[in-house]
């Protein structure tokens, strides 16, 4: 072995050694380090079958959870084709994962209303709907929060201004992950991977 060759091995040997170890603690670290956060809860519902909908009744699937409405103009629409990304990426472990769409506008958001809007998407999607008292209680519990923003001089009277979080919810109904509206589909198909990675 050159002078030059033994070099390379001294300097750059402790480095491998390095990111390899790195490497191989961030594998293994999702599955085990993703929090229980203190935000969330369960709550009961309408669902877009104009049937009553307990979050109880999906133990057993990682559930998402987004708040939007249907006459959304952008955030909602483009919220729920990204989702539809994220399921088809995941391939069969699509099955192991429910969305939930709640309404900020139950005055509008019908359960039908909410039916033709999923009927849009390819996911498996759940609509919500209730009383503005019960759908408030629900967002209070996962810190979103909305604005509704009378517009008179439009037909439809006023828009919803509202939080984007997506949170991700394990199989015992618990958040494990939030993701901004700017989060990629790559990002969220990987916490999702990750929160599936630690169920038992």
């Amino acid at each position: 072995m050159s002078r030059r060759t033994r070099w390379w091995w001294v300097t750059l040997a402790p480095l491998l050694l390095v990111v390899a170890w790195v490497a191989v603690s961030r594998l293994g670290q999702p599955a085990q380090s993703l929090p229980v956060q203190s935000t969330g809860g369960d709550f009961t519902l309408t669902d877009h079958n104009s049937t009553p909908f307990a979050l109880t009744s999906l133990r057993g699937k990682v559930v998402l959870i987004f708040f939007g409405y249907s006459l959304c103009p952008d955030v909602c629409p483009t919220t729920l084709s990204k989702l539809s990304s994220v399921v088809r990426r995941l391939g069969d472990e699509r099955t192991k994962i429910t969305t939930l769409y709640i309404t900020v506008d139950p005055e509008r958001d019908t359960p039908e209303v909410l039916k033709v809007d999923l009927a849009s998407f390819d996911l498996d999607a759940v609509g919500l709907t209730g009383s503005r008292a019960d759908i408030d209680r629900v967002l209070k519990m996962y810190g979103a929060s909305y604005e509704i923003v009378p517009k008179p001089e439009s037909a439809a009277r006023y828009s919803v201004t509202h939080t984007t979080t997506l949170y991700a919810l394990d199989t015992k109904g618990r958040v494990r992950l939030q993701f901004r509206y700017e989060a990629s589909v790559d990002e969220i198909v990987a916490g999702l991977k990750a929160i599936l990675a630690a169920e038992p």
